[in-house]
């Protein structure tokens, strides 16, 4: 027993202290270069979102490989170096036909995400900060982050959904900035039968012109034929009242909802100094 001991402190411990130590030193250089490689990815995403550039979502994508490569490097080098896991390993690899079918059937659902999400960023239907609306759940909002895995949605309420890329694949997606970022929205305002329309729709369409932030989208051929600024008719003859619809141009989406909210609290003011009423559902009631 003496003799086993010695002969453990002589040969073995010294082996498997050193063992332990390049452990514990590669796990510490995976780490750090893990860290180092996400930052160094984060910056450059940053980066590329300030000038607007597709690029911003291909680095976002491939910020997970390059993370998970580091683990993987950090991974084979601990095994190789030491002999029991490597035997280990080699004897799980060489049942890797078995396990490979297993494995596929297990993650099959994530798999099919990851191809999505190469699809996704080959075809770009849309990339990071885009603002989007998934025409089937009624999602709304704008394109946060894209993994290897899922979306990310950040809503007009600040929260995140979270969407499988296999199913944003499959989706039907309004994209508000593919191709032109360029925002028509409709304003429908409802005035009474005794008001005078045409006056009502000059009105309109000089307090939506008015606005700073409206879109003149007209091309010089239009303006040249005079082609109204603002493009405003008469949407439908309701019961209590006339429906006309305005068109209101912005330069992207957030700026089209401002723009609506800041013509209606106006258009109010507008018609009331006017004399134009603003129609509301009533009834009449007619005793004989």
């Amino acid at each position: 027993m003496t003799a086993w001991m010695e002969n453990f402190v002589q040969n073995r411990l010294p082996e498997l202290a050193l063992g332990a130590l390049f452990v514990a030193a590669s796990v510490a250089v995976t780490l750090i270069a893990s860290r180092l490689v996400n930052r160094l990815m984060c910056r450059l995403i940053e980066r590329q979102k300030k000038v607007n550039s597709g690029s911003a979502t291909i680095l976002a994508f491939f910020r997970y490989v390059a993370v998970a490569a580091v683990y993987f490097a950090g991974f084979a080098v601990i095994v190789s170096n030491i002999p029991a896991l490597s035997a280990g390993v080699n004897k799980v690899l060489a049942a890797g036909g078995i396990l490979a079918v297993i494995g596929g059937l297990a993650a099959q659902e994530a798999l099919g995400s990851v191809v999505s999400g190469l699809v996704i960023l080959a075809f770009k239907p849309f990339v990071i900060g885009d603002v989007v609306r998934c025409v089937d759940t009624n999602i709304s909002g704008v394109i946060e982050e894209i993994t290897l895995r899922h979306t990310a949605i950040r809503t007009y309420e600040n929260k995140r959904v979270i969407v499988p890329n296999s199913v944003m694949n499959s989706a039907i997606v309004e994209n508000a900035d593919y191709a032109d970022s360029r925002v028509c929205v409709f304003l429908e305002v409802g005035v009474t039968y005794e008001s005078n329309v045409q006056l009502a729709k000059q009105l309109l369409a000089e307090t939506v012109a008015a606005q700073p932030d409206y879109l003149d989208v007209r091309t010089p051929d239009q303006k040249a034929e005079g082609v109204p600024e603002v493009q405003v008719v008469v949407l439908a003859l309701a019961d209590s009242a006339v429906t006309l619809r305005a068109s209101l141009w912005a330069r992207d989406n957030a700026t089209a909802f401002s723009l609506k909210c800041a013509v209606q609290e106006e258009i109010l003011q507008v018609y009331e100094r006017a004399g134009v009423e603003i129609a509301y559902p009533h009834v009449t009631v007619l005793q004989k």
